[in-house]
């Protein structure tokens, strides 16, 4: 049994993903080298955080994101389950010619949070979601 996989492992159940709390927000896609099953692999993360970040704004508040993209192919955010305008969805070829993030550019979200609840955020862009890029909001 490899105990750097065990260390890891156990660290990220303690740690968990970090929360962000407020109206403006900076997110930073990235990959990092990730070790979970015993095989090292590479994840597609935000904030360097796996899953990513819990978001916590409130009802009522509008929210500005801006999110960059550091991976060498393009990129998106998918505000799952949230009323949104169409243009800030974040699904590539949706809404007002948006066809992601390109490796290098931030693109900024902003929309007011118009419900409670519990929702998610993930990836629209090729296989990025299966590395990795899903996280709480």
């Amino acid at each position: 049994r490899d105990r750097g996989n065990s260390v890891l492992v156990a660290a990220m159940k303690q740690q968990g993903p970090r929360t962000l709390r407020g109206t403006g927000f900076n997110l930073t896609i990235g990959e990092q080298a990730v070790n979970v099953t015993g095989a090292p692999r590479t994840a597609t993360t935000v904030n360097g955080s796996l899953p990513a970040p819990i978001l916590h704004s409130r009802e009522g508040d509008t929210v500005t994101l801006r999110v960059t993209n550091l991976l060498r192919e393009t990129s998106s955010i998918h505000w799952h389950g949230s009323i949104l305008p169409s243009a800030m969805d974040g699904v590539p070829g949706i809404a007002n010619g948006f066809n992601g993030i390109k490796p290098g550019a931030t693109f900024t979200y902003r929309f007011p949070v118009t419900q409670s609840g519990i929702y998610w955020y993930h990836i629209h862009s090729g296989f990025q979601e299966q590395t990795g890029l899903y996280g709480p909001s």
